[in-house]
């Protein structure tokens, strides 16, 4: 019996210890060793490079108040060969794996192919012919007419690939800037264009046009109105104080006329949280008119008061105290406009 018992537990410590080397061989086979690499996991999209370039044949049609402006141009995009290769036999067209995001009513904007598949060294590309109208939201108008003007055309990945292509890649757009140029015709009424760039911006890619005013026409049209109506109303303290009621009648028209001047100019912009430089300009031209007013009356009620009560020889003293406050005045206030300039230059 004892002899049995033992075969029985040496039978036992035999399984138990093939059992135990069974395990620790599972358990050293499922972690991988020094310097094999594991196979990736089924399913994850490798990502693939589209190059962009954009030629800007013309820039038209901007409107200050909708901060909206039309491009026409040409549009690259371009891939490794294989890849594109693989895409065009599948029937998708780069195009689709991008859009433009700052783009305004696209249902009347043009966007086709001008071109077929391109051999450009180791990529295949294609050229697209785009005219549509976009949005600026990076316009601001403190400086405004004299500011720069920066307009922005924006493309963003948008891939939408067909149930053909099983394992869509992730799409990254890279700015090509060396086949990318901006037209002579490129510059709008008014503006001339300074400089342009294109660069990788918020995931995509961002083609940043940059315009200066032409000095004389934004002069012309907003300023020169405004300078000659303030120049009238600074005159108008030399005629003599003698003349009350003709100085009397002109505060009053220089008045409307701001009121009418200023209500053109901001029709020509959106609603804005801040003030701009033309802005600036008729607030002190408003306050400028309305001082030298009630100093127009405080004069006549002045010497209407002197000659009622028999003060005529006072009269010519009066007159010259008058002179030399309207002097005053008329310096300070120009001495106003130099500071306002000075701000304006800074705010371009």
């Amino acid at each position: 019996m004892r002899g049995v018992a033992r075969r029985r537990l040496a039978t036992l410590a035999c399984l138990g210890l093939l059992l135990i080397l069974a395990l620790l061989a599972g358990a050293g086979s499922a972690v991988p060793r020094a310097g094999v690499s594991t196979a990736p996991p089924m399913g994850t999209p490798s990502a693939v490079t589209i190059r962009v370039s954009m030629a800007v044949d013309n820039v038209y049609r901007f409107s200050s108040r909708e901060k909206t402006f039309s491009v026409e141009g040409t549009l690259r995009l371009s891939a490794p060969a294989e890849v594109m290769g693989r895409w065009l036999a599948a029937g998708v067209d780069p195009l689709t794996l991008v859009r433009f995001q700052n783009l305004v009513e696209p249902w009347d904007s043009l966007l086709e192919a001008s071109s077929g598949p391109l051999r450009l060294g180791a990529d295949l590309g294609r050229d697209y012919r785009f005219n549509g109208n976009f949005y600026s939201d990076e316009i601001d108008y403190r400086g405004y007419p004299f500011g720069t003007l920066p307009l922005q055309i924006r493309l963003v990945p948008d891939p939408s690939f067909p149930a053909t292509i099983a394992k869509p890649p992730r799409i990254r757009l890279e700015a090509d800037s060396a086949a990318s140029g901006v037209s002579r015709r490129s510059n709008m009424n008014g503006y001339r264009l300074r400089s342009w760039r294109l660069f990788p911006s918020r995931g995509g890619v961002e083609m940043e046009l940059l315009y200066d005013p032409i000095g004389w026409a934004a002069l012309v049209k907003w300023l020169l109105p405004l300078t000659i109506t303030m120049v009238v109303m600074l005159l108008t303290p030399n005629l003599r104080a003698g003349f009350s009621s003709e100085r009397l009648a002109i505060p009053p028209v220089i008045l409307l006329t701001l009121v009418f001047m200023q209500q053109a100019y901001r029709d020509s912009l959106p609603s804005l949280p801040y003030l701009t430089v033309m802005d600036g300009l008729y607030a002190f031209s408003y306050l400028v008119t309305l001082v030298f007013f009630c100093e127009f009356i405080w004069c006549a009620n002045r010497l209407d008061r002197l000659a009622s009560d028999g003060g005529g020889p006072q009269r010519p003293r009066l007159e010259r105290r008058i002179e030399r406050l309207e002097l005053g005045l008329q310096l300070a206030s120009l001495a106003g406009y130099g500071v306002l300039l000075l701000w304006a230059l800074g705010q371009r």
